[in-house]
This record gives C-alpha cells, sequence and structure tokens, in this order.
C-alpha cells in the first residue's frame, strides 16, 4: 500500500473518531435537556393534573368483579358511564356485582371464569365478544393471598396463587391486545401491590407473584413504546398497601396513623382516576411511592433496620 493511501485512510478514520465523540456528545446534550424537560413537565402534572378523560362507553372488563376491589371497581366504572364486563370465578357474587350496577342504571354483563384456566379465558372471550363487543380496557384484579411461612406452602398451593396472581394476567392480555393493536388504542391496569415493591414474610408465594406482574407491566410498557409502536396503548400499574377486603386476614401494622388499611371503595376511586389520567404506576397511599425509592438507594442493611422499626407485614393465617 503506498504511502498516500495510508495517510487517506488514517485521516478517514479520524474523520470517523472525530464524528463519534461529535455524535456522542450531542446525544449526551439531548438527553440532558431532553431530561431537563421531562423532569420539569412531571412536575407540573404533579402540581396541575390533567384533566380526566371520559370513559363513557368504554367496554371495561374487571376480573376478580365479585368481591373486594373487584367489585368496587365494576361499580365505579358504571356509574360513570362505562359497559362493564364481570368475570369471576364465584358466580353467585358476581351476579350481585352486575346486578347492582344495572339497578343503578348502568350496563354490566357477568360470567363464570376461573381466570386461572386459559381455555375458561378463551371461552369468556368468545362470549363477550359475542355479547357486547372488544374489550377497550383490561383491567387484571383477580388474586388470592395465603399468609404462611413458605415450607407449610405445599407444591399445588405454589402453582394456584401463581395461577391466579400472575399466569392469568398473561392468558388476559394475550387474548385482548391483539384486538387493542389492531384498534390502534386500549388500556390494560393490573393490580399488583406494595408486596410486589417491599416483600415481607409469610407472603413468599404471593410477594413472587406481585413482583411478577410489575416485570409483567414494566416489560411491556417498553415494547409497546419502542420506536413509538403503539403510543394510544396505555398500561397502568396498581401498587396498594394493605386493603380491607378480606384477604389480609392478620395484618401487622405499628403506625396504623401513618400505614392506613384502605377501603375498596377508596382504592377503586383512586384507581380510576389514574387510569382516567392515564398514570403509569399507582401506589395508594402516594406517598409509598416516594418511600420506597428512598428505602432502595440506602444500604441494604439500613433497608432492613427501617422495616424492623415500622414492623408492618402479614401474621400468618389461623387455621
Amino acid at each position: 500500500m503506498s504511502l498516500t493511501a495510508t495517510r487517506v485512510i488514517r485521516m478517514f478514520t479520524g474523520l470517523m473518531v472525530v464524528y463519534q465523540l461529535v455524535l456522542l456528545v450531542t446525544d449526551l446534550l439531548h438527553l440532558m435537556c431532553r431530561s431537563l424537560y421531562l423532569t420539569l413537565r412531571t412536575a407540573w402534572c404533579t402540581l396541575s393534573p390533567p384533566r380526566p378523560k371520559s370513559i363513557v362507553g368504554e367496554v371495561v372488563l374487571v376480573t376478580g368483579a365479585g368481591h373486594g376491589i373487584g367489585r368496587e371497581l365494576s361499580l365505579q366504572f358504571g356509574r360513570l358511564g362505562a359497559k362493564v364486563i364481570c368475570l369471576d370465578i364465584n358466580e353467585t357474587t358476581n351476579k350481585k356485582t352486575v346486578s347492582d350496577i344495572n339497578l343503578e342504571g348502568g350496563a354490566a354483563w357477568g360470567y363464570q371464569c376461573d381466570v386461572s384456566s386459559r381455555e375458561e379465558i378463551r371461552q369468556a372471550a368468545a362470549q363477550v365478544r359475542s355479547d357486547v363487543g372488544e374489550v377497550t380496557i383490561l383491567v387484571n384484579n383477580a388474586g388470592i393471598m395465603p399468609a404462611k411461612p413458605f415450607l407449610r406452602h405445599s407444591p399445588e398451593d405454589i402453582t394456584n396463587i401463581f395461577s391466579v396472581n400472575i399466569f392469568s394476567h398473561f392468558w388476559m392480555v394475550q387474548e385482548w391486545l391483539p384486538s387493542f393493536i389492531t384498534q390502534g388504542s386500549g388500556h390494560i391496569v393490573a393490580i399488583s401491590s406494595i408486596a410486589g415493591l417491599m416483600a415481607t414474610s409469610n407472603l413468599v408465594p404471593y410477594c413472587s407473584t406481585k413482583y411478577a406482574v410489575k416485570g409483567l407491566m414494566d416489560g411491556l410498557t417498553e415494547e409497546l413504546r419502542y420506536a413509538d409502536r403503539h403510543p394510544n396503548i396505555h398500561l397502568t400499574c396498581v401498587h396498594p398497601f394493605i386493603v380491607d377486603t378480606g384477604l389480609s386476614k392478620n395484618p401487622r401494622i405499628r403506625f396504623p396513623s401513618i400505614n392506613v388499611i384502605t377501603s375498596p371503595a377508596q382504592c377503586a376511586t383512586r384507581i380510576i382516576d389514574g387510569v382516567r389520567r392515564e398514570e403509569e404506576v399507582i401506589c395508594i397511599p402516594g406517598r409509598d411511592y416516594y418511600f420506597i425509592k428512598l428505602m432502595n438507594i440506602l444500604p441494604r442493611e439500613v433497608y432492613k433496620a427501617v422495616l424492623d422499626f415500622f414492623d408492618t407485614g402479614m401474621d400468618e393465617d389461623d387455621e
């Protein structure tokens, strides 16, 4: 190779290095400016939240609609003018929710469904499409919470907890997300738990499923937003503290005036408000979000010491 050609190659290589450095600096500056803008916008939205969108005419499917948070969500969605699809394994309580919505002047349909069964979900979805049409808001709420030490959970217990608390989310999303993509819009709501952000004893399988719900929603958020693929499909992951639904049989709370137990009605109201404002993450109460963020930057041993101080958790169920 001639000396001239060698110089040309070196010069070209040098220019490419300079180009890459300029590009990197430009990208970093863009990131800094964008981060500042988004931080200021988030602060502004916190101080002056966007107006909640109307859900009149939306077709809302709620799992676990016969009891607790699911029942309250169904009732309140109905009062706001949505068409409510109620799914529950308990046919009697589910029918009561449907009846109450219709008596209040709303529109509701009920289907008995074991959401741990993929086949029953498929059958229920087919019936919903035949009777009502495509769902536009999916609320994965159904869950169970046996409280006992890990080694007292049988393999069947663990399988059942995962089937109801997390696998049902996968099957429901796989059933309805394609229609959201076809329609170009939709909203997926998942009820996780504070136990999906901060684990506690006597709830190891339950905590595992709630962490998994968060992972599912975080992964879906990234997949749907990547390259601005589906900007009008929204996701909301909810992390309530203890809600008075009967699932939490033996809560242990050292400071009940700080760690307040929420009623199902209060919890549902906050969830629906967040859905209408298209919030991605909802903690109930809201201050828990910032408390957990702070806890996660502490050294691990300090984290444990704070947990010991607050002494909040779940004692095992009486049997």
